[in-house]
């Protein structure tokens, strides 16, 4: 879809540890300490999933644009 953004902001705390994205459609997560994680894409099933390890206390934003996706990250 021509235009189409998307904003998706998580801020600082020890809950969240990674950042899973999909290579295909672009849907991201956060995965919380402890959980099982990610085999395949929750929206697309393929499994060309990428994994951003994230700090303690490090927040992220992420934009998505049509099929470009930035990520921005800061410290608490």
């Amino acid at each position: 879809m021509p235009g189409r953004e998307n904003n998706i902001v998580v801020t600082p705390g020890e809950e969240y540890r990674d950042l899973v994205i999909c290579n295909d459609c672009q849907w991201a997560a956060s995965l919380l300490k402890g959980s099982p994680g990610f085999t395949s894409c929750q929206v697309c099933g393929n499994a060309r999933l990428d994994t951003i390890p994230v700090n303690d206390y490090e927040a992220y934003t992420i934009s998505i644009r049509n099929r470009n996706v930035e990520i921005e990250f800061t410290k608490d």
